[in-house]
């Protein structure tokens, strides 16, 4: 919206916010709002810079707008608008010098006129509704929806709350708060839109232009289209995806609880120790990408990602959300106190059978069946095992047998009984040196 609108309201403020309560009626508020996702920039805009959630139109068509379009009790509460960019004043009733009566005196500065000039306005919260609004009310709409209430709905008075938008990490901490207050967000919503949780705003940084998981694929529509799926926290088959941003998250908390950083989701770090994670993070991730053949062959092209990911594949566990945690957890393992380096680590982890169909992973990160495992012990047990394939010449007589208990039990062997001969181990990249010949070495 370019033109200057002037707006009876009242003047609020929480905290640092000020806010202005107005209504408008439900025809201005679609000709006159937009959702984020039709800003011109928002093509252009990395993940960082994405103010919302993709809106869930069968969602809309199917629920919230016949609600609308039908019903004569229809009621919603307040959007929330962001006055984006431009020049807003505020202009109480008191300043204009109004004849006001006494009683109202103490009440006068808070009502008055807004002026907004130049800006966008965009539905922060209540995405949903005006989208909804938009099929009961214009008349084209590709998705129009009737109603015996239809011709009255643009007469409606829908309450507005408006912030003036100040910077994108404020924005964006009051769509998180006030989402997930009001209605779970999902757990990559809240990795995307988090200006508090330290691993979510790294985890978002890796996925910038230039950072290790800054690779674009073909999507469905010919887009170029982000290589780690943000949207959802599961990958389809036919995905060209890498990964996902949930599993991103992991891999960042991995990476720094192993550095002993915990950080927490309230609490944003300063700006110093952000870039230092970001550093170790960013490390890590670049040297397993550059490290592990699969992967450098799946972002040299990544159509061929869908196949690679294919059950029957000597590589597909790298291309599944369990796995590659297990893989963060055994290559961290197997390096924790300079055992080996990570370079090393990773370049060992090329020669494992990665194969879901491999015998390694049954009753680990495979169930018999030959499904994938879904259980947080196989994260565990599965990151135990890759750090022992990978590094076993590394490891003390002591580490190896606990391993060894921890694999036996996963496969039903009752380790508690000193008769019962424990599963042998998988053959590891590197034997194992007997405590007696490192001791004569």
């Amino acid at each position: 919206m370019s033109s200057v609108s002037v707006i009876p309201c009242i003047q609020g403020k929480m905290g640092n916010t000020d806010f202005y309560q107005a209504t408008m009626t439900a025809s201005d508020l679609v000709h006159r709002v937009r959702a984020a996702s039709e800003l011109d920039e928002w093509t252009t805009m990395s993940i960082e810079d994405r103010l919302q959630r993709d809106p869930d139109i069968k969602r809309i068509k199917e629920q919230i707008a016949p609600y609308i379009a039908g019903s004569q009790d229809r009621f919603f509460g307040a959007v929330i608008v962001l006055i984006y960019k431009g020049e807003v004043i505020f202009e109480s009733i008191k300043a204009l010098k109004a004849n006001i009566p006494a009683g109202y005196q103490l009440i006068a500065d808070k009502m008055g006129f807004l002026t907004i000039a130049g800006c966008a306005l965009i539905m922060l919260d209540g995405q949903h509704r005006l989208l909804a609004l938009e099929m009961v009310i214009k008349p084209n709409h590709d998705n129009r929806v009737d109603g015996v209430c239809r011709e009255e709905v643009p007469n409606d008075d829908i309450c507005v709350i408006f912030i003036h938008h100040e910077s994108n990490e404020k924005t964006r901490r009051i769509f998180n708060k006030v989402n997930r207050y009001a209605k779970s967000t999902s757990r990559s919503d809240n990795i995307i839109t988090s200006e508090d949780d330290g691993n979510a705003i790294i985890a978002r940084n890796l996925l910038n232009e230039g950072a290790p998981l800054g690779w674009k694929v073909k999507g469905t529509k010919n887009e170029k289209e982000d290589i780690v799926e943000w949207k959802n926290n599961t990958i389809t088959a036919r995905s060209a995806k890498l990964t996902t941003i949930s599993v991103v998250y992991e891999t960042v908390k991995l990476i720094l609880n192993d550095k002993n950083v915990s950080l927490g989701e309230t609490s944003r770090p300063s700006e110093e120790d952000l870039e230092q994670y970001y550093e170790w993070v960013e490390q890590f991730w670049n040297i397993v990408l550059e490290g592990l053949q699969p992967y450098q062959d799946a972002l040299h092209n990544t159509s061929k990602i869908p196949q690679m990911r294919k059950d029957d594949q000597p590589y597909s566990l790298l291309f599944k959300s369990l796995p590659q945690i297990a893989l963060f957890k055994g290559l961290i393992a197997a390096t924790r106190n300079d055992r080996l380096s990570l370079r090393e680590a990773v370049k060992r982890a090329n020669t494992i059978d990665w194969s879901m169909s491999s015998k390694n992973w049954t009753n680990v990160l495979v169930t018999p069946s030959g499904t994938m495992a879904r259980a947080q012990q196989a994260h565990n047990l599965g990151g135990k095992l890759i750090a022992y394939l990978i590094g076993a010449d590394k490891m003390t007589e002591q580490e190896i047998a606990q391993i060894q208990r921890e694999y036996s039990s996963a496969y039903g062997v009752n380790i508690n009984d000193p008769n019962i001969k424990l599963m042998p181990l998988p053959k590891p990249v590197v034997e194992p040196v007997s405590e007696a010949v490192k001791a004569s070495v």
